[in-house]
């Protein structure tokens, strides 16, 4: 029988359910409101009362697999339609022992995961591959190359983890070919396929990009399926990889529900189990909407998603963070943290520490391309009168010490992709003047936003670094770099839901340098 006790966060507040075989008994706050019922199946079907003022009807809440959320409707008392909406979602993990599960919305039905693998950041010589487990048994990843098994690991998925688990493997060669697959006491999953990095002396690279994923329920999503299709190295999601509702802000539990319930839409789930991925967070993946590091639940956000993801490092020891730097082929990645840091010191998105970690890594890094990852636009202006989140508006002090110190040090190579406001954008900065008649790297910026959520279709305006805008249409982006290539050593192509090319821009590499 399904396990359905325990607090609920509800649409009359606080739901708390006890339950006694079928017989479930509950209270809510909202003017002493009782519920009583018998649970069929997966369906609670009973009545409701509001001993304050004596108000009375039937409820029927209808629970997911997991027994983690509930719909219903409630109606008054001798009424033949529903009144309105009762939804909930539980506020805690319910313990194993009490028929409790870590799922989320359209897990696995059979196997030994419940969600999952996501192939996340990979090596020249490993890679990491996450998983939720059914259960908290061990779990055998076994991985094969041209030559057979080359890499067994086992690993035991905790229940206070809610048995996820992040499997390393090493020992691999660079631009390499595997096959994949786990196996635990509920069985063993398909032959999966990923590819190690290539070595830092190729040639090329091709890193699809995007943000905002909000459109998990949709089981058609062909935008994953053109992703899957272009067989890049990385795909990097730029934030709002899902997006927090009120019910699932209050606890580390419903968090991890909702980033599952992103994860476990069909389309998104066949794609990271073959594409290396890597994300950051932007607003929604972090808390409410336009929401600072004042956060109250910062920290438990931060917790899951670490869970949650498969990034090999999180910041630095002193800057804990999403922030990271990773390298693929003749291409260094910049990973920017807009969240954790932003608005605590000021009129800042990075903060000192982050930029601090940026100009120095950017100056360290010999590959010749570097692309610097944000959630947030760096380059154009106009969102500051739009009142949207940017470098212009949010960090203007950080966005010219990072374009100054490139410019200073003759940072080569530097490319700038973006995210978050559900249109695409491409933008272009001439060299701006340096001392002795010089003039520093152009800059270019390709913002791909949204995967799966609606097109805001407002037209960006007047903006001096604004070439093209795409307003209407859900897309990504590709940044495709062939160093043989010559005058358009890297390319930024914007592609929509199908995976046709909405417009392409070649960048000469000769051209990302101070002259």
């Amino acid at each position: 029988m399904m396990a359905v006790a325990g607090a609920f966060f509800s649409t009359f507040g606080t739901l708390t359910l006890a339950q006694d075989e079928d017989a479930v008994s509950g209270r809510y706050p909202h003017e002493d409101g009782h519920v009583e019922g018998t649970l069929d199946g997966s369906t609670l079907r009973g009545t409701w009362e509001q001993r304050d003022t004596g108000k009375r009807g039937a409820v029927e809440l209808m629970f997911d697999d997991q027994g983690n959320a509930f719909q219903g409707f409630w109606t008054f008392e001798g009424a033949s339609e529903p009144r309105s909406r009762w939804d909930g979602t539980r506020l805690d993990l319910a313990p194993r022992e009490a028929g409790g599960s870590p799922g989320s919305w359209n897990s696995s039905a059979g196997g030994p995961l419940l969600s999952g693998p996501l192939v996340g950041e990979v090596g020249e010589h490993d890679a990491r591959i996450w998983v939720q487990a059914r259960e908290p048994s061990e779990l055998t990843l076994t991985v094969h190359g041209p030559g057979g098994v080359v890499a067994r690991e086992t690993v035991t998925p905790r229940w206070d983890e809610w048995l996820c688990a992040t499997i390393a493997v090493s020992s691999l060669s660079p631009g390499t070919d595997y096959d994949y697959e786990l196996q635990g006491p509920a069985g063993i999953t398909p032959a999966f396929h990923f590819r190690t990095a290539p070595p830092e002396t190729a040639r090329t690279a091709k890193i699809p990009f995007g943000s905002c994923f909000w459109d998990w329920p949709n089981p058609a999503l062909s935008i994953f399926d053109a992703i899957s299709e272009e067989e890049g190295d990385l795909l990097v999601l730029l934030g709002d990889s899902c997006y927090f509702d009120a019910c699932d802000i209050p606890t580390e539990h419903t968090m991890m529900l909702a980033q599952l319930r992103n994860r476990n839409n069909a389309a998104f789930r066949k794609l990271v189990a073959t594409t290396p991925t890597v994300a950051v967070w932007d607003d929604h993946d972090f808390g409410p909407n336009d929401t600072d590091a004042r956060f109250e639940g910062k920290h438990r956000a931060f917790s899951t998603f670490k869970r949650v993801w498969a990034n090999r490092t999180y910041g630095t020891a002193d800057a804990p963070g999403v922030f990271s730097r990773l390298r693929s082929g003749p291409v260094d990645i910049f990973l920017l943290d807009s969240r954790s840091y932003r608005g605590l010191e000021g009129n800042n998105l990075l903060g000192a520490a982050q930029l601090d970690w940026l100009l120095r890594e950017l100056r360290a890094s010999t590959a010749p391309v570097k692309l610097v990852a944000s959630p947030s636009q760096v380059l154009p202006s106009y969102p500051v009168a739009k009142g949207w989140d940017c470098f212009h508006r949010d960090g203007p002090a950080e966005l010219e010490a990072l374009l100054s110190a490139i410019e200073r040090h003759d940072v080569r190579g530097v490319v700038f992709v973006s995210g978050d406001l559900h249109m695409a954008n491409l933008m272009h900065l001439p060299g701006r003047p340096l001392g002795g008649g010089g003039r520093g790297p152009d800059f270019w910026e390709l913002t791909a936003s949204p995967l799966a959520n609606d097109p805001w279709r407002e037209a960006a305006g007047g903006d001096p670094t604004l070439l093209r805008e795409v307003i209407d249409m859900t897309n990504y982006g590709v940044v495709d770099v062939d160093l043989d290539r010559a005058g358009a050593e890297v390319q930024f192509l914007l592609k929509d839901a199908s995976g046709a090319t909405i417009f392409e821009q070649p960048i000469p590499l000769e051209d990302l340098r101070a002259r």
